[in-house]
């Protein structure tokens, strides 16, 4: 009986030696799957956060790209319309009468603007109405730019039928004849009214292009921490 007992405590404590030995295998398992589990989420929260952060930079970076862009659309038409209001003004400072007289060529043409695809997404993204009534507006400040080139080359052209009597300052003068008057009136008319579409188109333009510039400027503010301070300063030519 005593061997029995004894053999019984044998297989007992062999028992509980293996139970032991497969319960600390079962909680070394476990502790490692939790290890494995934390340190695998940590990843992934450590990769979508770096995700999230490179989104919003290339977010951002494109705002700066509208946004530089729009700087230059207001910049080109403020001096157009600068240079405009001042041509006239010297102009009827010296008693003539036409704008075509007037309102000479630019001596060199600002580049023309082109919103990207890209930069409208991000703008359809933040504010649909920013985005349609911003959208049109690289067209419309190149437009502006066409319209300018076309008066300057065919000032250029009509004037270059006509020599010069003499000159006052930049201003040359040239007596008509008959047929040259005939020859020059509708010509005239033409850069005339070319010259009127410059200048209402500049005028307006210059207006809505700072108020679109204003409220893109206040939208990236609060979406990607822009600087608050925006200025504008008055131009003279």
């Amino acid at each position: 009986m005593g061997d029995g007992m004894a053999g019984e405590v044998s297989t007992v404590s062999t028992a509980w030696a293996v139970f032991s030995v497969i319960g600390g295998s079962l909680l070394g398992a476990a502790i490692s799957a939790t290890v494995s589990f934390w340190t695998q989420k940590k990843n992934l929260d450590a990769a979508k956060a770096q995700r999230d952060s490179d989104r919003f930079e290339n977010r951002k970076a494109r705002a700066y790209s509208v946004f530089f862009k729009m700087i230059r659309v207001h910049s080109t038409i403020a001096v157009i319309d600068a240079s405009l209001a001042d041509f006239v003004q010297k102009g009827k400072a010296k008693g003539l009468t036409a704008l075509w007289q007037m309102i000479l060529p630019l001596g060199n043409m600002p580049d023309r603007v082109k919103f990207t695809p890209d930069e409208m997404a991000l703008l359809l993204s933040l504010d649909i109405d920013l985005f349609n009534d911003l959208g049109p507006y690289d067209e419309i400040h190149n437009s502006l730019l066409d319209i300018y080139e076309t008066y300057g080359s065919r000032r250029t052209a009509v004037l270059s039928k006509f020599g010069t009597d003499e000159m006052d300052g930049g201003t040359g003068t040239h007596t008509l004849s008959g047929a040259d008057v005939a020859w020059l009136t509708p010509r005239a008319y033409e850069l005339n009214n070319l010259a009127t579409d410059m200048i209402e188109r500049a005028i307006h333009d210059r207006a809505e292009s700072k108020g679109l510039l204003e409220r893109i400027h206040a939208l990236f503010v609060k979406e990607f921490g822009f600087s608050r301070k925006l200025e504008f300063r008055e131009l003279t030519v």
